[in-house]
């Protein structure tokens, strides 16, 4: 089966600031992504775990999106300035799509 080349971009952010993060994707035009909820990890600050919490503060999501790579400059750089404010984490990989119209 054929495949093509993209680049998939991972955010994990703060609850409170994905309607930001979703905001300056459409306006720099991403097709598409999808929100998971992040239920536990550790970092720089140690261990967190989003269990007891009621609101949607110090909740945490990953959100991914696959594209093109002529765009991962331009949609890193908008999001890296809602981001690098907040408790957050973007990563970048290679990945290979079976349906390249759909990204």
């Amino acid at each position: 089966m054929q495949t093509f080349a993209k680049k998939q971009i991972r955010i994990i952010c703060e609850r409170p600031i994905l309607k930001r993060v979703q905001r300056h994707l459409a306006s720099a035009g991403v097709k598409g992504y999808t929100v998971f909820p992040a239920l536990s990890g550790s970092g720089s600050e140690g261990d967190w775990d989003r269990e007891g919490m009621i609101g949607d503060a110090g909740q945490m999501v990953l959100v991914v999106v696959v594209l093109d790579e002529e765009d991962l400059d331009r949609v890193l750089t908008d999001i890296f300035d809602v981001v690098s404010t907040q408790m957050g984490v973007i990563t970048i990989s290679d990945v290979e799509v079976v349906r390249p119209d759909r990204f």
